[in-house]
């Protein structure tokens, strides 16, 4: 009974392991009735508890596991988020804070699917459909890791999400690739042009070193996020891609320059660190965009066009999928019997394509605006002919 005799409570002790598998003791004390309950009847509420105990002492400790939120997600982060890429590390931390924030003292047992739906519908508020949609993801990583390891006894359900509406992707024209690399100079010519020709990611062009490229390929073997190393997007992301007669010309022209300073990457900064995409996209290419009167878009504007410009070049579906680095076309023909790669069309893919990028390229020389050369404070590589 308590201090002021009004209630009957029921104290009990269980063995529970805490976050790092150690077995502890711990007290209990839950309220049974009002005091003006027997004690007979009181002690007969209490006998629920004890049998649950007494049942859980014939289980294997890895059984009785328990751990709040707060301490399981450090466990998950020790164990599982460290060995990540550092661009994956970097997306989810900011989900752990919310996960943190929202259900940081409970004990993972008792979050349930209305309070997973809750904090969606906050999210909601804050975040675009796609970063909750990403929310929903680590939270199902973290639940997964945590029913494997016995500290919950299922995962949490799919919550109801936000519609993701579709937007069309953007990407530049034939023509604008033209203007763009005409107006260039220089290594910026030819990085344009080998975003262009090969459709690598952001992180793919800056991670390029001069031991990727041979005489007729360049091979993908790391990817840059925020000046940091690591492995590209996917398996099928390591790959080689032929090479167009004219861009293996331009390339030996800017790995001659990278020689001469001494730096390892086929695009770096005076210090020889690779170019930072973010700084590059804004100081670069928005500008250079901007002069030239084409819509603003980003580095993956070159990747859908350069899907678009090979289908129109009719390049076969599976060697763009190889080129393009995507792990599946969602064709089952062509995923499970398209047979291994044919570097023959994958060379067959790079000369038509530079045949072609040479000749807009050209042209667009001959018609660039001198104005937007001048705006946008590049030395024209034509400049005679534009005047």
């Amino acid at each position: 009974m308590n201090k002021t005799k009004t209630l009957w409570l029921g104290m009990y002790s269980e063995y529970i392991l805490d976050s790092y598998g150690v077995e502890k003791r711990a007290r209990r004390q839950v309220v049974l009735s009002p005091a003006t309950m027997t004690k007979r009847k009181a002690r007969s509420l209490l006998q629920p508890h004890l049998d649950r105990v007494n049942s859980s002492l014939s289980q294997a400790a890895r059984e009785r596991k328990s751990a709040t939120v707060d301490a399981f997600l450090s466990i998950w982060e020790r164990d599982y988020l460290s060995i990540t890429k550092p661009s994956t590390q970097s997306s989810v931390k900011s989900h752990l804070k919310r996960l943190k924030a929202a259900w940081g003292g409970r004990d993972i047992r008792q979050v349930d699917a209305g309070d997973l739906q809750r904090l969606v519908s906050t999210a909601n508020q804050e975040l675009s459909p796609k970063s909750v949609s990403n929310l929903w993801g680590t939270i199902n990583l973290v639940w997964q890791a945590a029913f494997a390891q016995k500290y919950v006894e299922a995962t949490l359900p799919k919550p109801k999400l936000p519609p993701r509406p579709k937007r069309r992707a953007r990407f530049f024209t034939l023509a604008d690739v033209g203007k763009i690399v005409a107006a260039s100079v220089e290594e910026h010519a030819v990085f344009y042009w080998l975003a262009a020709e090969s459709g690598l990611r952001a992180g793919e062009l800056a991670g390029a070193k001069l031991t990727d490229v041979t005489s007729d390929r360049i091979t993908v073997n790391q990817s840059i996020w925020h000046g940091k190393e690591q492995s590209p997007k996917t398996a099928n992301s390591l790959r080689a891609l032929a090479l167009s007669p004219q861009l293996t010309a331009l390339l030996w022209e800017q790995m001659a320059r990278q020689k001469t300073k001494g730096h390892e990457f086929l695009f770096s900064t005076s210090s020889g660190s690779p170019w930072d995409m973010n700084a590059y996209r804004k100081r670069k290419l928005l500008p250079l965009l901007t002069a030239l009167g084409i819509k603003q878009a980003g580095f993956h504007a070159f990747r859908h066009f350069n899907v678009s410009f090979l289908d129109s070049l009719r390049v076969p579906l599976k060697t763009i999928q190889e080129r393009a680095g995507h792990a599946l076309t969602g064709s089952f023909t062509l995923d499970v019997y398209g047979g291994q790669p044919e570097w023959s069309r994958n060379v067959e893919a790079a000369e038509k394509a530079g045949a072609e990028l040479a000749r807009v390229v050209e042209e667009a020389k001959n018609s660039v605006s001198l104005t937007a050369i001048k705006e946008i404070g590049l030395p024209s590589p034509n400049r005679e002919a534009a005047a």
